[in-house]
């Protein structure tokens, strides 16, 4: 994001949107949850039942992420076999091949969501293996789950050191580091600088998706909601920076080695890891094979993370929350659901439509459940309300500037770039550069989704009437 919007812009932008849109969500979620001590749905039907639905939308969205987000990893497994024999090339070769190697040998792309083609066995496999494995940690619960992430996420941060290291020791390093930590502020004038950022900071947070609910209701007792939002909202960000160093130095170094500037160097999206890194590990000087391993284990214990949140926070909790099930059977029946719909995602044409739902769950879907929740709790369950609860629970506090902020920045901001970086653009331009059919399944999908969510609530509120009066 940082590279396709202006390097240091970016930057700013995203800062910003942490600070206006990131926090007071992401604590509106940890506080509601820990509130209620129940996940999303539980949190919505607590303010009242006719708002239970709305409860649903995030768990519905974390589904639909999670099945395709597990097929992402599976790429990064699939590249850490690849790495090993540096099987894209090695030197320029292997430079001009990577692109190629991606699209043709591990995905064997099709030429349109319209071609679905065959299943990539290969791919099928693994994605077997890895909900097995999924499986197996998610089902004896959340203290598992930390556990294991202790090592998930510590491991990454080693190996972003290691890559870092590497990445400033190349040539060229320093072309790229000034791309991105020199802001040109007249991007900042481009909305769709400020599209990117506030979108990619609810992704990044993980906002929108029920987990952060779920999560905040296995806050300890005497745990601070205030602390621990800040604390995982900050953390969280200054990895992202972090991160982009290791980037940005291989962006260098590849500009350098391929003589071209920086606007030719693909690094945004996909390509980024799939592409630029192996193009950049086919060039360097020395110890190619580790460093493309090191670099996609680190990819791969990333996403395992987000994959146990989404999976188990985002779906599993407010499943037995509502349906008083097992553990052990709730992760099962997610498991076995979300590998079925992931085949789609294996086949010869699944990228396209990998591409279509990040579009309906991860942009519209995150932003305008977002957008809801913040009008609901801020103006129905009360900001004002919450707040007070939050820092009754905190070693500071937050003052009645939350409450508008909560009620009006958030709501407003969400909407803002859900209808111009949205609606507007792909009905003029088609997303994708996908036929415009595609874009109106975006749109029916979302209109299908709200219309069954009232009619569901509609009649189950109208249920829980009758057999009061009987």
């Amino acid at each position: 994001m940082s590279y396709k919007y202006g390097g240091g812009a970016f930057l700013v932008a995203w800062m910003v949107g942490l600070i206006v849109l990131g926090l007071p969500w992401l604590m509106m979620e940890f506080g509601m949850g820990r509130y209620f001590q129940k996940g999303a749905p539980g949190v919505f039907a607590g303010i009242g039942r006719k708002w239970e639905w709305i409860g649903w939308w995030p768990v519905l969205f974390a589904f639909m992420i999670v099945t395709y987000y597990a097929v992402i990893i599976v790429w990064s497994l699939r590249y850490v076999i690849s790495a090993v024999s540096m099987a894209w090339g090695i030197g320029e070769a292997g430079a001009q091949q990577a692109g190629a190697y991606f699209m043709g040998t591990v995905l064997r792309i099709s030429e349109g969501p319209h071609v679905l083609g065959s299943p990539v066995w290969l791919l099928l496999i693994l994605l077997a293996v890895l909900w097995v494995a999924l499986f197996f940690v998610m089902y004896k619960g959340a203290k598992v789950i930390g556990k294991i992430a202790v090592w998930t996420v510590t491991i990454p941060w080693a190996l972003l050191v290691i890559l870092t290291i590497r990445g400033l020791s190349l040539p060229g390093a320093a072309q790229g580091l000034n791309y991105y930590l020199t802001p040109d502020f007249s991007q900042l004038k481009n909305v769709e600088v400020w599209f990117g950022a506030f979108s990619q900071i609810a992704f990044t947070l993980s906002l929108g998706m029920a987990g952060m609910f779920a999560y905040g209701s296995f806050i300890a007792k005497k745990a601070d909601v205030n602390n621990n939002a800040v604390i995982t909202g900050f953390s969280n960000c200054a990895t992202s920076f972090f991160a982009g160093f290791a980037v940005f130095s291989t962006v260098g170094f590849i500009m350098q080695s391929l003589s071209i500037p920086v606007d030719e160097v693909s690094a945004s999206g996909l390509s980024l890891a799939f592409v630029t890194f192996p193009v950049a590990i086919s060039m360097m000087p020395g110890a190619n094979a580790l460093i493309g391993v090191l670099f996609f284990i680190c990819v791969f214990f990333l996403g395992i993370d987000s994959a146990f949140f989404l999976a188990y926070g985002g779906v599993v909790a407010p499943l037995r929350d509502k349906f008083g099930w097992s553990r052990k059977k709730a992760t099962l029946i997610v498991c076995i659901v979300s590998f079925l719909v992931g085949i789609l995602f294996t086949f010869q044409g699944g990228l396209y439509w990998l591409d279509i739902f990040d579009r309906v769950a991860c942009f519209y879907g995150l932003l305008l459940t977002g957008a809801i929740s913040a009008i609901v709790v801020g103006w129905v369950f009360g900001a004002k309300k919450l707040r007070e609860y939050m820092n009754s629970t905190s070693d500071f506090s937050f003052g009645p500037w939350w409450d508008w902020m909560l009620k009006i920045v958030v709501p407003a901001g969400l909407l803002f770039v859900v209808i111009y970086g949205g609606f507007v653009q792909d009905i003029t331009t088609p997303y994708g550069g996908y036929p415009a059919i595609y874009t109106w399944i975006i749109y029916i999908s979302l209109v299908v989704t709200l219309i069954l969510s009232f009619v569901l609530q509609a009649a189950k509120t109208s249920s829980g009437k009758s057999a009061v009066k009987k």
